[in-house]
């Protein structure tokens, strides 16, 4: 059969190419892709010119965070999984050091692919994981929220008595998030507000009024139906940031924080602000390899402070978020700003940075060009589809949802 896909061919070099599949063999999977999720790693390594573990003189298809269906089942997968699953991939199982960017076995199975055949090491590694919650996007996106489910499960404190470390966000604690409203930030705020523990305060800073209205608007009412304090600050509009926002945790301090930019003046406050046996994650992702901020070693002496870092996450992590979305506890939606088909992702990759908003999603099936939620109404007069589009975003207060993109799936252009 043919599929069409976007592969890689050199630096800045991403080709739309159609090709024949072949048939499976009795130890891999066909798969129909539904969704894939643009992320920077990707971007970088096309921009860099180097593709994890490519095979020499031949494209590879891209794309590493994406769900899809089965349609064909090799012998030895009949027992484990049944035509029709939907699935998502844990793609960070191939890394094999810290500097590795995730990626997928063999060079023609990946998210920007209409059709792909999984190779045996994906199955047998676990790596295919079962998704029986609604729609395709939400299990694009588990592999967003593994990472931010990694780093709050890292955040720890210790039993001073018994010299033990309990890991996790402190149960009834005070919890900052800063530069916390792009799309890592938004997921580590709805884990926050989902994950098994939760604390009593929850402060999100970020320096744009729009973003942070946004975040405001989608998850004010959920924190207080937790029994949440979720605080939102423009830290641009202070004079003193550090005394304004220590006030609001009555002087105490955070027991944890994310430092969720490559920023030295958020890692500084975050240091300044963190109490007695508190943690702080910097996940803030440095493109410059000598980036620093100072920490003031007196407090981590005697307050004990605990300052770490984390990249990517495991296999637990994406179980449990696939767990919590199939039980409707956490809001994939919100970290959605653009939707595009497979003819979209050449150019929305190679210029990912410049591209504001949130997350990406590339409808492989479809031919669509990359199109933010935002404009849906404004396009509504153009076409049916957006019309409709914008209609069911209204009503589900602007965001995307599992009812637009059924809509999308089932009455756009095919590519």
């Amino acid at each position: 059969m043919k599929t069409k896909a976007v592969r890689f061919y050199g630096r800045m070099d991403l080709r739309l190419d159609e090709y024949e599949l072949p048939g499976i063999q009795d130890d891999e999977i066909l798969a129909k892709v539904a969704a894939d999720s643009l992320c920077y790693n990707t971007h970088d390594a096309v921009k860099s010119g180097v593709w994890p573990k490519k095979s020499a003189g031949s494209p590879t298809v891209i794309g590493y965070a994406f769900s899809g269906e089965i349609i064909e089942l090799g012998a030895k997968w009949g027992g484990k999984y049944a035509v029709g699953d939907k699935f998502a991939l844990y793609s960070h199982s191939f890394r094999t050091g810290y500097e590795d960017l995730p990626y997928i076995p063999g060079n023609s199975c990946g998210g920007e692919s209409v059709y792909v055949i999984l190779p045996s090491e994906i199955m047998e590694r676990d790596s295919l994981v079962v998704f029986k919650g609604e729609g395709f996007f939400p299990a694009a996106l588990s592999d967003a929220y593994s990472n931010v489910i990694n780093a709050c499960r890292s955040l720890f404190r210790t039993d001073r008595q018994k010299h033990i470390h309990y890991l996790g966000i402190r149960e009834g604690g005070r919890m900052a998030i800063f530069g916390g409203c792009g799309p890592m930030g938004l997921a580590a705020i709805d884990y926050a507000l989902s994950g098994e523990f939760r604390p009593r305060q929850i402060i999100v800073t970020d320096i744009d009024n729009m973003r942070l209205q946004r975040a405001r608007s989608f998850f004010g009412g959920k924190a207080e139906k937790r029994g949440i304090s979720l605080l939102f600050i423009n830290t641009t509009e202070l004079t003193n940031i550090r005394q304004f926002i220590l006030r609001l945790t009555d002087n105490e301090g955070f027991d944890d924080i994310l430092v969720m930019v490559p920023s030295a003046e958020a890692v500084e406050l975050g240091d300044s602000l963190l109490a007695f046996d508190g943690c702080m994650n910097f996940f803030g992702r440095p493109s410059d390899t000598r980036f620093s901020a100072k920490l003031n070693y007196y407090d981590v002496h005697f307050k004990e402070k605990h300052v770490i870092g984390t990249f990517g996450g495991n296999y637990d992590d994406m179980k449990e978020a696939l767990g919590l979305m199939e039980k409707g506890l956490l809001s994939p939606e919100v970290l959605v700003t653009h939707i595009g088909g497979l003819d979209a992702a050449p150019q929305a990759i190679l210029e990912l940075p410049s591209i504001p908003g949130g997350k990406k999603l590339i409808y492989p099936r479809l031919s669509l060009p990359l199109t933010a939620l935002d404009d849906l109404p404004d396009l509504g007069s153009q076409s049916a589809l957006f019309r409709e589009l914008a209609e069911i975003t209204k009503r589900n207060g602007g965001f995307w949802s599992v009812e637009a993109e059924k809509y999308l799936l089932e009455y756009g252009e095919k590519i």
